[in-house]
């Protein structure tokens, strides 16, 4: 599994932070998943690696300005992403959803 850079999601994120709504992540994604673990900068590679069930980080930490997105279907990874970290509400960092998660926003840039 590698990183990729999240842009569709990222793209999605743009919009409803302009405009607000809200898109199921499972329709912003051309993967099927059953689970989205969420991981801040500065989580452990250990535990990101640990999660992913493998090498995905080298290093201590996760030293990207992007919150992680690591998506998985029965267990096994099927994206790794970098969304841009600045939009979420630190509440949701370190955290794991469901395949139904929802991306929100009330719009003007919140």
């Amino acid at each position: 599994m590698e990183l990729t850079s999240g842009s569709e999601i990222d793209d999605v994120i743009g919009e409803l932070w302009e405009d607000g709504g809200e898109r199921a992540l499972a329709d912003v994604t051309d993967v099927d998943f059953d689970e989205l673990l969420v991981f801040p900068q500065g989580a452990t590679a250990e535990r990101v690696n640990e999660a992913a069930g493998g090498e995905l980080l080298n290093g201590e930490y996760y030293l990207s300005s992007t919150q992680l997105f690591r998506l998985q279907n029965g267990g096994a990874a099927v994206l790794a992403a970098m969304i841009s970290s600045e939009v979420f509400e630190h509440e949701i960092q370190n955290a794991t959803f469901g395949p139904g998660v929802r991306i929100v926003a009330p719009a003007g840039r919140r």
